[in-house]
């Protein structure tokens, strides 16, 4: 076997670590110490090194492992992560003092069975690999503190997990296709999953539900249709369902073949155009759907592809393809001949495949076609894997008995649903995790990490529609382009020209209006004027021409010192490669990215109509969105526009991917000027990969650059400099915040914006450890003659906590300088590995900390200044310290002009290093208070840990606590 020259660097390093009697042993790849080319195949002289505890031999291209490896007794440390194992060998059982297993992005399709032997395990690493069940005998493991599952093929856990549930820190298990309870536990977090699966373990029962949602046009009969399957009366002149109210009722099925007895939950939709938008909020997997249209209409009129397009694109997700809805295309109002002639079956099997499983007619007044109709739903039914899935049996009484109440009241308090639960047994602690569940599920709303929302329990989800309705259709609100006050939302939801059931209490108004901004429907807008009373925008009802003076605000040409960046976000369907066009995705813009809007302080300065907006970030620039025939235009002006732009189009990417499945973002630049082509960006990225320097655009034909299309506007400046610059620079920015940054310098507006692309890099690299603890620190040495013992190997440091949303030590927020300070043991080891994560976090907080302390109300004294500016210093030239002479971790984590480093790989490989510092945080501090930093979630489920003081600027707050 050729042996590349990694190869011989191991060995070297092999050897160093003999010399050095090290335990610790790196052979990773990218190490910027090996040669060129992963290791696939390990030097014997490992071996020589007997006592050798931990090895690193992550990101290499290793399919098996030599079996003298087993000689290595002493192991407690394995990692394995990012090679190309599909199984591990037997004898890996030999290793008995086995601590640490980390064998995530690999190719392993069944749990490692010779981990059960390994008693000693404290951690498991299977995180992007392509498990599909956990084994039973996993609770012999009773050692396991962590065990990282993430992004596998799992439906269930065994009920055997629970013999180490207690002990459990922490258990990764998103980015798999759980079945819908466990699925909402794993996203309302760790405690709940392990909630759930303790009260599954004590007694369960067997779930026979599905739902079976009804949709299509206005007056196509949906509402019939439902009546008839149920049994109902017939109702001559039916009224229409209004706008966005759903009417929900049961029916009950049983599968000839299987016997199964099914219940299934019937939501049926007001069709009106309005209303698409809000529909698709309810859009769930796995579920029956049926497509209802009118023969007499045509399927045409009756937008019968565009409502199963509406399912596909919001509840289709093709990973979980025994999920995936089922839809059924109902003709009503007419005979089978109308039926063959109106519809064209096999056009849309061609285009939506399996999605669609038989076209039928019925009659719903004269009963002709519903008995085919029903055994065909309760045939569907009994093969969809969620239904005939078990649940604890206390879950499914509250479930029952939640559903009897609601008959009598659509909303209780959240002490009522407490002590409900605790009539069936059910813990307050335990019905806070059914709470959360059934708010993901849909079978109420309910948000206990918020102020204005944790209280009330809404027992009917539909209820909530239909208020939303009644603002959409009222007149003056309309009139007023969507701006509403909320005194007039109190007129429309409590009218008293409405029947009693049909409005709503005060006290639910706040609650109402909270929902519609959580479900991006609307925000709270500002006027400034004295006595203005407090408004909305409902974004829906935005004018459909540009706001007038949006010239002024977009003038032709770009102010002095700022460039012009384009890109454009077209929506492509995953399957089939067409574009498409989504509903309500610039509504949705508007009210996400209000944060932006040049009305911000005083409403009647903004700039939005239902096709685009204007925005503006200070030092990052503005921006000017538009959707030109379903593709988002992207323009902003800045003096590093680069940072600006990435926000926005991540922000379109993420409202358009995880709402609306099945659908991809493509992002493109133009072509010229006078060209309408687009150069599509993964495409050139990857021509660059390949060495080929040219594109061609597919409409004028011509060549292009491809590095003159992908060049950033600046390059980064020295480190240094940067830090120097901003600190000279903090009056500026302090004036540009209150008068505008139009008065700050160009390099002072592109560094601002360099350095706060860098913060969020750093965040976003660290995404995963966030959910245990805060990622931001600084410290120092308890001795100060610490840096005379060179061969020091643990001592006590002074650790100070940072706030993820200021950017400042906690002491600063505070005033108190015991708040998130620690002095804690930090071993030499943890440094050395820990050495690419610090340079990086010591820098990143060096550049932000100037403009933090600049533009918050917490200026740092002179005093505070020195002592954390000589704690970064002091924190990066310790970890350079332990980075060798070839080492190149650069102090810019993104962006970097040498591409053949990657910082951002080798400070996310540190996550399990983070990790291990908040268990020595947590020993500390055992309430995990952590100086008064609260968990907290954006719109994008990003964890953030941040002063308490600034929880209520996010989404949600998050109960994190995973002591028990």
């Amino acid at each position: 076997m050729a042996r590349n020259s990694s190869y011989y660097k191991a060995e070297k390093k092999i050897a160093d670590a003999r010399y050095t009697k090290s335990n610790h042993l790196d052979l990773s790849y990218p190490s910027y110490e090996l040669g060129q080319g992963k290791l696939n195949e390990l030097p014997v002289s490992l071996l020589k090194l007997p006592k050798l505890q931990e090895l690193n031999l992550s990101f290499n291209d290793f399919k098996q492992l030599p079996k003298w490896l087993m000689q290595l007794k002493k192991l407690e440390v394995l990692n394995l992560a990012q090679n190309n194992f599909k199984s591990l060998p037997k004898w890996l059982d030999q290793l008995n003092e086995l601590r640490e297993l980390d064998i995530s992005g690999n190719i392993l399709t069944s749990f490692p069975k010779c981990l059960r032997k390994l008693t000693k395990l404290e951690s498991i690493n299977l995180n992007e690999n392509q498990l599909k069940e956990i084994p039973d005998w996993i609770g012999e493991l009773t050692n396991l503190r962590r065990i990282y599952l993430k992004k596998n093929e799992l439906k269930d856990l065994p009920d055997s997990i629970v013999q180490i549930n207690k002990k459990l820190l922490t258990l990764e298990l998103s980015d798999n296709p759980l079945n819908n309870e466990l699925g909402a536990a794993q996203k309302v977090g760790f405690s709940a999953i392990q909630e759930y699966l303790e009260a599954k373990a004590e007694e369960k029962i067997t779930l026979n539900e599905a739902k079976l949602i009804l949709i299509g046009e206005g007056e196509v009969g949906k509402t019939s249709l439902l009546g008839a399957l149920r049994g109902d009366p017939w109702i001559e002149k039916r009224k229409t369902t209004h706008g966005v109210e759903v009417d929900i009722k049961t029916l009950t099925l049983t599968d000839d073949e299987s016997g199964k007895k099914i219940t299934f939950n019937g939501w049926d939709f007001g069709g009106q155009n309005i209303y698409r938008h809000t529909h698709q909020l309810f859009f769930t997997t796995p579920a029956i759907y049926l497509a209802v249209w009118n023969p007499r209409r045509g399927p045409e009129q009756c937008c019968v592809d565009e409502w199963i397009k509406m399912v596909k694109h919001r509840a289709y997700d093709e990973s979980r393809q025994e999920e995936r809805p089922r839809i059924f295309v109902v003709a009503t109002h007419g005979g089978p001949k109308e039926r063959l002639a109106h519809i064209d079956e096999q056009s849309l099997r061609d285009e939506f495949g399996d999605l669609i499983v038989s076209f039928h007619h019925v009659d719903s007044h004269k009963k002709n076609g519903l008995e085919e109709l029903k055994k065909a739903i309760a045939k569907t039914a009994a093969e969809i894997p969620s239904v005939g899935r078990t649940v604890p049996a206390n879950w499914k009484n509250v479930l029952d008995s939640l559903r009897e109440m609601s008959e009598a009241q659509p909303y209780i308090t959240f002490k009522q649903f407490q002590s409900t639960c605790n009539q069936l047994k059910v813990t307050n602690k335990l019905a806070n995790t059914y709470a959360a569940i059934l708010n993901e599920l849909g079978h109420l709303i309910h948000y206990d990490g918020d102020a204005e929302l944790r209280n009330t329990v809404i027992l009917k989800p539909e209820w909530l529609s239909k208020a939303i309705s009644y603002v959409l259709e009222d007149k003056q609100v309309k009139e007023q382009n969507g701006l509403v006050r909320h005194d007039r939302l109190k007129e429309i939801w409590n009218a008293s020209d409405r029947p009693v059931r049909e409005r709503y209490p005060d006290e639910l108004h706040p609650v109402f209006l909270k929902l519609m901004e959580r479900f991006d429907l609307s925000y709270r807008v500002v006027i400034p004027e004295e006595h203005a009373p407090k408004c909305s925008l409902v974004a829906q009802l935005v004018p459909g021409r540009r706001s007038e003076g949006w010239e002024q605000e977009w003038p032709k040409e770009s102010e002095p010192g700022d460039t012009e960046r384009t890109q454009v976000c077209r929506l492509v369907d995953a399957e089939t490669g067409r574009t498409v066009r989504v509903e309500g995705l610039m509504y949705r813009l508007i009210v996400r990215l209000h944060r932006y809007s040049l009305g911000r302080n005083n409403f009647f300065n903004s700039r939005h109509w239902k096709t685009g907006m204007i925005l503006d970030d200070g030092p990052n620039g503005r921006a000017f969105i538009e959707e030109v025939g379903g593709d988002i235009y992207i323009k902003v002006r800045a003096a590093y526009p680069e940072r600006f732009l990435h926000l926005l189009c991540e922000e379109v990417r993420w409202l358009v991917e995880p709402f609306w499945i099945g659908l991809n973002c493509q992002f493109a630049v133009p072509c010229e000027p006078s060209c309408k082509g687009l150069l599509k960006l993964d495409e050139m990225i990857d021509y660059i990969k390949e060495g080929i320097d040219k594109v061609r655009c597919p409409v004028c034909a011509k060549f292009h650059l491809i590095n003159d299309k992908l060049t950033t506007t600046a390059p980064r400046p020295d480190f240094f400099h940067a830090v120097k610059e901003l600190k000279q620079g903090q009056e500026e920015i302090k004036l540009g915040m209150e008068t505008g940054f139009k008065t700050v310098g160009t390099s002072l507006r592109r560094l601002i914006s360099q350095a706060d692309e860098q913060f969020a890099a750093l965040m976003m690299t660290l995404t995963d450890p966030a959910k245990e603890g805060p990622r931001l620190f600084s410290f120092e040495p308890v001795d100060p003659n610490f840096l005379d013992k060179p061969k020091w190997i643990a001592d006590k440091f002074r650790l100070t906590l940072w706030c993820e949303h200021s950017r400042l030590p906690l002491p600063v927020l505070t005033g108190d300088q015991r708040l998130g300070v620690y002095e804690i043991q930090i071993s030499r080891e943890w440094v050395r590995q820990s050495a690419p994560y610090l340079k990086v976090l010591s820098a990143t907080l060096s550049l932000v900390l100037p403009i933090a302390s600049s533009t918050t109300k917490y200026v740092m004294n002179e005093t505070d200044d020195k002592t954390f500016a000589k704690q970064l210093d002091f924190v990066k030239t310790f970890a350079e310290s332990f980075l060798d002479v070839g080492t190149h971790v650069s102090d810019w984590l993104v962006n970097n002009n040498d591409t053949n480093l990657e910082p951002a790989r080798e400070i996310y490989a540190q996550g399990e290093l983070l990790r291990k510092l908040h268990a020595i945080l947590k020993d500390k501090d055992p309430y995990n208070s952590f100086g008064g930093l609260v968990c907290v979630q954006d719109k994008q489920y990003n964890y953030f840990w941040v002063h308490k003081q600034f929880a209520d600027k996010y989404d949600l707050r998050v109960s994190l606590n995973h002591e028990r």
